[in-house]
Formats: structure tokens, sequence, C-alpha cells
């Protein structure tokens, strides 16, 4: 991956929570993300999940194993789960053998990839996670994008896919078995004080059609 995503999240990391999550717009996120957790996930209890590009290790209650490339990022993370391991790789090509884990989770990194990198990232998950172990992730909507005329004019975030897309990059390795949308609603326009009364009717939004045209989609998928 691009030296710049290290370089960026390793500044970011010593006030990445309190920036991202500790407001009312990252709290409804994070609340969108972990209701899909629960439903297809919930604890890892005697099963080895990782979470792939983990950050400061939001989501680690449902983890055993936490990774990423940022070494900032994984210091903060040791920081906010002293129980847990945690190991500084590249996503595309770690060093975890093969099926090591029961499932895998990963948030909030395919929209820094590009189409070739996202083929590779589902190769390396494929390869480190057991036949009929699943993998969970999210992608930016592009037909989101498009509905709404937005161009991303940086690297971050930049990419986005649709739903077509995604499909197509599973080929015959994996099955997809539920797709839920995240941010129905143009959250950043909706005043702060609406936010958390709102989150319950966009949750019930993300599981209908309307889910294609979220902020994000989350994909569970399981190995073959």
């Amino acid at each position: 991956m691009n030296a710049a995503v290290k370089t960026y999240y390793d500044q970011l990391a010593p006030n990445y929570d309190h920036d991202r999550f500790g407001n009312s717009y990252g709290r409804y996120i994070h609340q969108q993300e972990t209701a899909v957790l629960d439903r297809y996930l919930g604890p890892p209890e005697d099963r080895s999940v990782l979470n792939l590009a983990c950050g400061t290790g939001r989501f680690m209650e449902y983890c055993t194993v936490g990774a990423d490339l940022s070494p900032q990022m994984i210091s903060v993370a040791r920081a906010n789960n002293p129980d847990k391991q945690f190991a500084v790789e590249n996503a595309l090509k770690t060093r975890f053998a093969r099926g090591s884990f029961d499932a895998v989770i990963c948030f909030h990194l395919m929209m820094h990839l590009e189409w070739s990198d996202l083929e590779t990232l589902l190769w390396e998950a494929a390869r480190i996670v057991k036949p009929g172990g699943k993998l969970i992730f999210d992608v930016p909507s592009e037909e989101r994008r498009s509905l709404l005329g937005r161009e991303q004019n940086n690297w971050h975030g930049a990419n986005a896919f649709t739903d077509h897309d995604v499909r197509v990059l599973l080929g015959t390795t994996w099955k997809l078995k539920a797709v839920r949308g995240v941010a129905a609603f143009p959250v950043h326009r909706v005043p702060k004080r609406l936010r958390g009364a709102l989150v319950g009717i966009d949750n019930l939004l993300c599981r209908t059609p309307l889910k294609t045209v979220a902020s994000y989609r989350v994909y569970v998928i399981e190995k073959r």
C-alpha cells in the first residue's frame, strides 16, 4: 500500500479516537457498524478473529488479534486493549500462517485501495481465514457518489465501488452472505441534536434496497 497511508495514520494516531469517534457523527457511524458485527459476528469466545487495519483498536471486543500498517496506531491500540494481541502488518501481505483465523474484519481500508489492491486483499484474506470462515468489510458506495455528483479530490477515501464491482471480486472463492448499508441519511447534514434519534431509523433503511445508495456498504462473505 502507498506509504502515504502509513504516514497519514501515524500522524493521526494520538488524537484519532477523539477526533473521529468522540463526536456525534463518529458515534453514529460506530453504532451502525457495531450493529452489523453484533448480528453477523458476535464476541470471539473460542474463535480466532483478526481485526485487519485495526487502527486504534476499535472493534477489538469482537476480535482476538489486531493488525495495522501504522506502528503508531498499533501503539495506541495496545494501550486501549492490553489483553489483546497486535502486530504491525501490511494488509495486502501479512505474515500470518494459512488458515490462522475463523473470521477477519476490515473496516475503513478499502476506500484507500485501487482495484488491483482490492483483489490482492481478498486473496490474502482467503489465505489466512479457514474454510467456512467469514470476512466482513466495508466499501464506499459508488452509487451514492454518482447520485450526489460527488468527486473526491485527494487520495484519502478516493475510491468507491459499485455493488456489482464487489460481487465480481468475490469470484468462486467467496460466498456472499449479507449486505448492509451504513449512513443512508446524509449524517453530516443532520443537526447534531437529531442524530441519536435517527440512527435507529437509518439502521432499518440500511437493510432495505436503499442500502445500495447508503454512504458505505458492509459485506459479510464466507470462504467456500
